[in-house]
């Protein structure tokens, strides 16, 4: 598997640019949720398959995975959004140019999932006629310290959200893949996700239930993913 990795400098309009102007085999994913909740971890576990040991803020920055499956290309650029309330236009438009939004919260820290539940009105309200979304609850390592209950979670995602639902951890590289297979999934996208993939990945800086539930919900385009 490759490991080139480039930085390239990316403007405004590629930002702005809508979905209809992309070609068919690209698709951008918004990445939200609180602070320290490990959306960059997960991004860089899948496309690098390294967890930064140290903490560092993200403003907004796009990272890029070309993959190649079964002889199509899948070209994935992740947007990793920050934590704060301080760019609500910059989250506003890049919902409104996103083909998919993963929202993540992290399993030890209740506020964080109480964050996705305002996250995931915040989407909505841009795009009532909806768009792919998949809830992550990450630091799945962290089971002694738990405060969100996956029960819980998973019932507000797939049941009353009708939405795609992976618990994982970016530290233990644990799901990391799940949650990208699951976001295809929702957005009806039909490759295969592996880790063996050829792939080729760039960082390009932006800014410095039930049988019967489950049978029910696998009847509309929604699933969860669990681990």
């Amino acid at each position: 598997m490759p490991n080139s990795h480039t930085t390239t400098p990316l403007s405004i309009s590629n930002i702005a640019e809508s979905s209809e102007q992309r070609p068919k085999d690209y698709y951008r994913v918004v990445v939200m949720g609180a602070t320290k909740v490990g959306k960059t971890a997960i991004i860089r576990q899948f496309l690098y398959e390294v967890f930064p040991v140290d903490y560092s803020a993200t403003v907004e920055e796009l990272h890029r995975g070309e993959f190649s499956v079964g002889g199509c290309s899948l070209t994935l650029d992740l947007l990793d959004t920050s934590g704060s309330c301080e760019f609500p236009v910059m989250k506003r438009l890049a919902i409104q140019t996103g083909d998919a939004v993963l929202l993540v919260y992290s399993i030890d820290d209740s506020e964080s999932f109480e964050e996705v539940r305002r996250l995931h009105d915040f989407v909505l309200e841009i795009r009532p006629a909806g768009i792919p979304i998949v809830v992550v609850g990450n630091k799945n390592d962290l089971q002694q310290k738990r405060q969100v209950r996956r029960e819980v979670a998973e019932t507000v995602t797939c049941i009353d959200w009708e939405n795609g639902f992976v618990e994982c951890s970016a530290k233990d590289n644990l799901n990391v893949v799940q949650v990208f297979k699951e976001l295809l999934v929702q957005a009806k996208i039909p490759y295969d996700l592996s880790p063996a993939l050829k792939k080729r990945r760039r960082s390009l800086p932006v800014f410095s239930s039930t049988p019967k539930i489950k049978e029910k919900i696998l009847l509309k385009r929604h699933s969860c993913a669990v681990s």
